[in-house]
């Protein structure tokens, strides 16, 4: 959960987990809240801003054996919606990766978080970093042509139910 100097509203929890996505666990910044903070401050001036989706397409592209989810690596996976479809998220490739049968069944329409934190019983700060990656860049997208980056949200898991109770 972001600390109370975060406003809670969609733009601001999209941009702080995000800074948190970008940390460097291996540069010891895991823990490190002043960086997480300061890079939260950077993206809500303009003065840095989320990286396109390329970055993760090429790590799923590189990765077509391997389940996102769980890392196992797998003969045959299968294609998984990171945002369901019934949210009415456009078909793309942003929005699809490799997944065993195993997740994908598991979380078939399910929210990523919701099915990741509820049904899984895993923490929020082990989401794996390109489905989180992918799915924060989907919800700016949303919200943005939707005019609602400003709205109250209360956390993550309502990035997109705010966008499906609407239709």
């Amino acid at each position: 959960m972001p600390p109370p100097s975060v406003p809670r509203r969609i733009e601001d929890i999209i941009f702080y987990y995000y800074a948190k996505l970008v940390i460097s666990p291996s540069a010891g910044f895991r823990g490190n809240y002043r960086f997480i903070i300061d890079t939260y401050k950077r993206l809500k001036s303009g003065e840095i801003r989320m990286s396109d989706y390329e970055r993760e397409l090429l790590h799923i592209a590189n990765m077509p054996n391997q389940c996102i989810f769980c890392g196992t690596k797998y003969t045959k996976c299968q294609l998984a919606h990171i945002v369901p479809r019934s949210f009415g998220i456009q078909p793309g490739m942003h929005n699809l990766v490799y997944a065993c049968e195993t997740c994908a069944v598991s979380k078939g329409e399910k929210d990523l978080v919701e099915w990741w934190c509820n049904d899984l019983q895993r923490p929020r700060d082990e989401l794996p970093r390109v489905p989180l990656g992918l799915y924060l860049k989907i919800a700016y997208e949303l919200h943005k042509i939707n005019f609602s980056l400003q709205k109250p949200c209360k956390s993550l898991g309502e990035l997109f139910m705010i966008l499906h109770k609407k239709s």
